[in-house]
């Protein structure tokens, strides 16, 4: 049986967010279908998760799972008849969702309650579904079964089906402050110096921040500005790239994406540093120095978002990467 409590004193911020959850739950007018929208690691899987013990939970207080009963305990565990999870599933190129996911999902929910009086089902990364399981789900949300939720997750609102969203109640979470990020960071023990950088370039996401802990983020964002800086005075020669090819090889598919992300927010940084608060608020000074021209970053940021497409196809990372640092250099004639 699991320790672990859902409790919504484990949801960091989203204060308003959480007591219109509770009390929705408290008066009994939770949604049969909402959409938890927002970025990926803000906390909408566990709000979810949290409201599915509380549906279940046989002594609710004030919209809060009790944490001690068994229904809490199993939905905990993720072992409860009644709760049921639909994740993405990984492919050679992408994760999605597939329409018999779907259908499994939807013989579950026809089914009565077992140990509840309600059953909930969360649907993770509901944007992942493809045009078959998005039609599927919408017959089911159209005439939902009764005594059955459906949650679902997306950090694409606007990527569901417009059918399915006016089906839907929608919450959304807000990014986290880099306050919150750092304090709650500190709180597990990292150091205040990592984790003021993490909490800088986490970007609102607390599993991101997590993320880069344990993958050396903050040593990736140094890499993605070395490289700028290099480009920019013309430093970065050929045998640079495919020395950095080679490294890149070694990394996962999601790492080379996390390294694209902070060129682009480098980028971006630089182009509106003017205009907008930085990304990165901690490398004003270093990017104060980098000279390239507007017209020439903006073509670098597309072409940063031309590689990010083309990373969930099946083509070799490290040519790909290499392809990406001698697109730079070639934009800037360096």
């Amino acid at each position: 049986m699991a320790m672990y409590k859902l409790s919504w004193e484990n949801l960091i911020g989203h204060e308003a967010t959480a007591n219109y959850l509770r009390k929705n739950i408290a008066e009994d007018k939770f949604p049969h279908a909402v959409i938890f929208s927002g970025e990926e690691g803000i906390g909408k899987r566990l709000a979810a998760e949290i409201c599915a013990a509380a549906l279940l939970c046989e002594n609710p207080v004030d919209g809060a799972p009790c944490g001690e009963c068994e229904n809490c305990q199993l939905t905990a565990a993720h072992s409860h008849p009644d709760f049921y999870v639909v994740e993405a599933e990984a492919t050679k190129t992408a994760r999605n969702i597939k329409i018999g996911q779907i259908r499994e999902m939807q013989s579950e929910a026809a089914l009565r309650p077992i140990n509840s009086a309600r059953r909930v089902m969360i649907i993770d990364g509901a944007e992942l579904m493809n045009n078959a399981a998005a039609n599927c789900l919408l017959k089911t949300i159209e005439e939902p079964p009764s005594q059955t939720i459906f949650i679902l997750l997306t950090a694409s609102r606007s990527s569901l089906l417009m059918t399915i969203r006016s089906r839907c109640m929608t919450i959304n979470f807000e990014k986290l402050s880099a306050e919150q990020i750092r304090a709650f960071l500190i709180s597990q023990g990292v150091a205040e110096s990592e984790a003021e950088n993490l909490s800088v370039i986490a970007d609102g996401s607390l599993g991101r921040a997590l993320k880069l802990k344990e993958e050396g983020g903050a040593e990736l964002r140094e890499s993605a500005l070395d490289i700028l800086e290099k480009i920019s005075r013309a430093e970065f020669t050929s045998e640079d790239i495919f020395k950095r090819g080679a490294e890149i090889a070694d990394w996962s598919r999601d790492k080379f994406a996390d390294f694209l992300n902070h060129e682009q927010k480098i980028l971006r940084d630089i182009c509106l540093s003017e205009f907008m608060d930085l990304r990165n608020p901690d490398l004003a000074t270093r990017l104060s120095k980098i000279k390239i021209p507007e017209r020439k970053i903006l073509l670098m940021i597309e072409a940063g978002a031309e590689f990010h497409r083309r990373l969930k196809s099946n083509a070799n990372l490290r040519l790909l990467a290499e392809a990406y640092l001698m697109k730079l250099k070639k934009i800037l004639g360096a």
